[in-house]
């Protein structure tokens, strides 16, 4: 158990496991979970993939408290804040928080013909089960992933518990654990290896690497620069709470003009 005043680096090694046990989840989550589920009980994909992804964000979020606790630190919100750099957000982080929301989201959209080029490399195709609007990103209004959505409320409250584990797990994990000790590692590079590792282990979607990559690499390079990890808290929430928000319009009934 290290000192609570004192970090040690996290290597080649260490990060490269992580990487290696955090994606065989997600594939396992999402490649061979999900279309089992749907093709075992006849559920449409939406149900298997909600199963899968709710539970491989809590083991994320549990992970980045767990490796907290590791350490040897107190649970209080003043530890805990400072050992994950979640400081008061000033005028500057505010204006970088904006430059990487629409950074990430331009290089996803901008990009996003990539995406076809990757699908057609066996490696990053997705699975035959995956259903269209999963693989193009072209939403059918009021359905998600082959399932319709109107008066289906438990899919808004399983989501919304979902974005939220996903939020903050995956930002404790890579940006408020991980980030600071990669930095004792590898030094101004840190942010390379960090958004590298958070890009690659998206075995959800692979054929979206290209479109992930340049934001992921933006995001972490400002939160070392600005050793805030608020920064990609409030981008990640707010980039990724638009489907949130088209599933919530779904349930309610909307589907759209015509």
């Amino acid at each position: 158990m290290s000192s609570p005043n004192q970090l040690k680096p996290l290597g080649w090694k260490p990060s490269i496991l992580i990487f290696l046990i955090t994606s065989a989840v997600i594939f396992t989550t999402h490649y061979l979970f999900a279309p089992a589920y749907a093709a075992a009980t006849g559920q449409p994909y939406l149900v298997g993939y909600l199963i899968g992804w709710s539970v491989t964000m809590a083991l994320v979020f549990t992970a980045s408290l767990i490796a907290y606790k590791l350490e040897g630190r107190a649970f209080t919100w003043s530890a805990f804040s400072v050992r994950y750099r979640l400081n008061r957000m000033n005028r500057s982080d505010w204006l970088w928080t904006l430059v990487v929301l629409l950074g990430t989201l331009g290089a996803y959209f901008g990009l996003a013909f990539t995406s076809r080029w990757l699908a057609a490399i066996p490696i990053f195709a997705p699975h035959p089960a995956f259903p269209d609007d999963l693989v193009t990103g072209k939403l059918i209004p009021g359905e998600l992933f082959g399932m319709p959505l109107q008066g289906q409320w438990w899919i808004a409250v399983v989501y919304l518990a979902g974005w939220l584990l996903n939020i903050f797990g995956e930002e404790f994990w890579y940006r408020g654990w991980m980030l600071p000790r990669q930095e004792l590692a590898f030094g101004k590079l840190a942010w390379l290896v960090n958004g590298l590792m958070f890009t690659f282990q998206h075995w959800l979607q692979p054929w979206n690497f290209l479109t992930i990559l340049p934001g992921a690499l933006l995001a972490v390079y400002v939160v070392q620069r600005q050793r805030n990890t608020w920064i990609t808290i409030i981008q990640h929430g707010l980039g990724n709470f638009i489907l949130f928000g088209y599933v919530l319009l779904g349930v309610m009934g909307w589907k759209g003009r015509g």
